[in-house]
C-alpha cells in the first residue's frame, strides 16, 4: 500500500511539474483579441493593490465564464510570466524574480478569456512596494463550534513562501481529561529578540513564556486578580509583560444575523515581570473596565480600552445591557526606572458618540495608533460594522482606512516591524469565517486596498473550515522546538506572586473610588 500511494504521489508531481511547464510555454493570443466587457472577477481579488516585493505567488482562479483562459503578468523589465486555464498558479522562483526586478514600480497583468470562439481582454495592474513584509506570520486556527477545543493550533506561516508549521496544537479527540484552548501567539518586537509567548486553557494550563531557545509555564492567577493574564501586550525594551485579566462571557442568539456576543463582566491591567515572577497592578478601577493594552515602541507609554460602567449597570447587570457599553482608548506615562504609571490620558473619546474603540496598536516608527471601532462590546471580531481607524500622533488626526476596510468585520490587526504593512481579520468574504488580510500603509498614512494572504491553492479558503484568529508578524521562523513545549506544558508552573499596585498607583486608583 505505501509503494501505491508513493508512486501516485510522484505521479502527480511529475504531472504538476508539466503542467507547470506548459505555462511557461504557452501563447499569448494575439491578432482579434477584444476589449473585455464588464468587471473582471478574480478569486482571490488580486487586482489594484500594492504588495510587498517579497510575498509568495499571488495564485487565482479566473471566475467568468469561458472555453480557455491566458494570463501574462509584465514585470518593469519587460520580462513576463504566462500561465493558462482559470487557476493560476505561478512558479515560486520566476515569480520572485519578476518581483525582486519591479520593487518601487507597477505589474502589469493581462487576462485573455476566450468565449463562443472570441478571445477578450481584462488588464489591471498592481504595485509592488520597495519595503518587504515581515517573512512570517503567527495565528491560531479555529473551527467556530464554540464547544469545542479538539483540533484547534497556532500555526505560522512563512509569507514568502507556502511553507506552514505548527506551534502547538490541542489533543484529538478531546475528552474532559485532555481538553485544552489555545491562544494569542504574541512576540516581542515581532520577534527581533527570539521572544513570544501564547496561553493553554484548562488542561495542563498556563501562560507559556518563551525567550530564545527557552520555555517557561507560569501561572498568573493569583488570589488577588480577576484571572490568569488574558490578552498579552510585550514591553519593547524590559523583561515586562502587560495582560488584562477579564472574567469573559458569551451570550448566544438563536435567530438574526448576530451569532453571538462576547463581552467582559470586569477587567483589568496587570504587570508581570519576568525575571522574579511578580505580578501587580496597572489599572484596578472597581468602576471601570480595562483591557487590550499596548506599548509605545519606546516603551515610555502604554494604551488600552477602558469603559465605565454605565449607569445603574454592574458586572452582573452587564450581559443585559451589553450594547450600552462603549470603550474609550487612553495612554499612561511609564518611568522605565521607577516603574511609575502616571494618570491616564483620553486619547480616542469613542464613547461621547457611543461607539466603542478597541485594540489600541503603535506603529513601530512611533507616528500612528492603529484601532477598530464598532457601535458598542469589547469584542468587534462579532461585530460586522467593525472598521479599523488610525490615528496620526503628531497632528491628532483620525480617519478610518477606507481602502482596507470592508462592508463586513475588520477587526484583530498588527503592524509589521517597518510599519509599512498591517494585517487584520476580516469576515468580508463570507461573514462567517475570518480571514487574515494585508493592508499597505504609506510613509504619510495612507492606506492601501486589503488582499488575504496568499495560498498555493486557489480554492484554499473556500474548502477551510476554520478561522484565523490573533494574526502577528514575526520577521523570522519559529525557534523553540514543539517538544520542549510539550515537555514544558506537563510540568508544574511557576506560580506567579501578586504584588499589588505600583507605586502611586493605588494612591489614585483609591481616591478616584473615594471621588466617584
Amino acid at each position: 500500500m505505501k509503494r501505491i500511494i508513493f508512486s501516485i504521489t510522484i505521479f502527480l508531481n511529475i504531472l504538476f511539474s508539466l503542467v507547470l511547464g506548459s505555462c511557461g510555454r504557452a501563447k499569448v493570443p494575439t491578432g482579434n483579441v477584444e476589449e473585455g466587457v464588464g468587471e473582471l472577477h478574480i478569486v482571490p481579488d488580486y487586482t489594484s493593490i500594492v504588495i510587498p516585493p517579497n510575498i509568495a505567488p499571488l495564485n487565482f482562479e479566473v471566475d467568468m465564464d469561458g472555453e480557455e483562459y491566458v494570463v501574462r503578468v509584465t514585470g518593469a523589465d519587460g520580462k513576463s510570466l504566462v500561465a493558462v486555464g482559470d487557476v493560476i498558479r505561478w512558479d515560486i522562483k520566476d515569480w520572485h524574480k519578476l518581483l525582486d526586478t519591479s520593487k518601487g514600480k507597477d505589474i502589469k497583468y493581462e487576462v485573455f478569456v476566450k468565449k463562443d470562439g472570441k478571445w477578450s481582454l481584462y488588464e489591471f495592474t498592481n504595485h509592488v512596494a520597495d519595503e518587504p513584509i515581515d517573512s512570517h506570520l503567527s495565528y491560531r486556527l479555529i473551527e467556530p463550534s464554540f464547544v469545542q477545543y479538539s483540533g484547534m493550533s497556532i500555526n505560522m506561516r512563512d509569507l514568502t513562501s507556502f511553507d506552514e508549521e505548527i506551534v502547538y496544537s490541542t489533543p484529538h479527540p478531546c475528552d474532559e481529561r485532555r481538553g485544552q484552548c489555545v491562544n494569542c501567539h504574541v512576540p516581542r518586537n515581532q520577534y527581533k529578540d527570539r521572544s513570544s509567548q501564547f496561553h493553554v486553557r484548562r488542561t495542563k494550563g498556563g501562560t507559556v513564556v518563551m525567550s530564545g531557545d527557552s520555555v517557561r509555564k507560569i501561572n498568573l492567577k493569583t488570589d488577588s486578580t480577576i484571572s490568569a493574564g488574558v490578552y498579552p501586550a510585550w514591553h519593547p525594551a524590559l523583561d515586562l509583560i502587560a495582560y488584562s485579566t477579564n472574567d469573559t462571557k458569551q451570550k448566544f442568539f438563536s435567530k438574526g444575523e448576530h451569532k453571538v456576543e462576547v463581552y467582559d463582566s470586569s477587567s483589568d491591567l496587570i504587570l508581570y515581570d519576568m525575571k522574579t515572577h511578580d505580578v501587580t497592578n496597572i489599572a484596578s478601577d472597581s468602576l471601570l473596565l480595562e483591557t487590550f493594552p499596548g506599548w509605545a515602541p519606546d516603551g515610555k507609554k502604554i494604551y488600552y480600552s477602558v469603559a465605565r460602567y454605565p449607569d445603574g449597570v454592574g458586572p452582573d447587570d452587564v450581559p443585559h445591557n451589553y450594547e450600552r457599553m462603549h470603550y474609550d482608548i487612553v495612554s499612561r506615562n511609564f518611568d522605565l526606572a521607577t516603574r511609575r504609571f502616571s494618570e491616564p490620558d483620553t486619547v480616542v473619546y469613542a464613547s461621547v458618540d457611543s461607539l466603542s474603540a478597541l485594540l489600541p496598536r503603535i506603529s513601530p516608527d512611533g507616528k500612528y495608533l492603529l484601532y477598530c471601532q464598532a457601535p458598542f462590546g469589547t469584542f468587534h471580531i462579532w461585530h460586522k460594522d467593525s472598521d479599523l481607524y488610525m490615528m496620526d500622533l503628531a497632528t491628532g488626526e483620525t480617519r478610518p482606512l477606507r481602502n482596507a476596510n470592508s462592508e463586513d468585520t475588520d477587526s484583530y490587526h498588527s503592524w509589521s516591524s517597518n510599519s509599512r504593512w498591517i494585517v487584520f481579520s476580516s469576515r468580508r468574504d463570507d461573514g462567517s469565517y475570518t480571514r487574515p488580510y494585508i493592508a499597505y500603509i504609506s510613509e504619510d498614512g495612507r492606506d492601501s486596498k486589503a488582499f488575504v494572504v496568499p495560498q498555493e491553492s486557489p480554492e484554499y479558503y473556500r474548502e477551510l473550515m476554520k478561522s484565523y484568529n490573533v494574526p502577528e508578524f514575526f520577521n523570522d521562523s519559529f525557534e523553540v522546538k514543539r517538544k520542549d513545549i510539550v515537555r514544558e506544558l506537563d510540568k508544574d508552573p511557576i506560580q506567579a506572586g501578586f504584588r499589588g499596585a505600583h507605586a502611586g498607583v493605588a494612591e489614585r486608583q483609591g481616591a478616584q473610588r473615594e471621588t466617584n
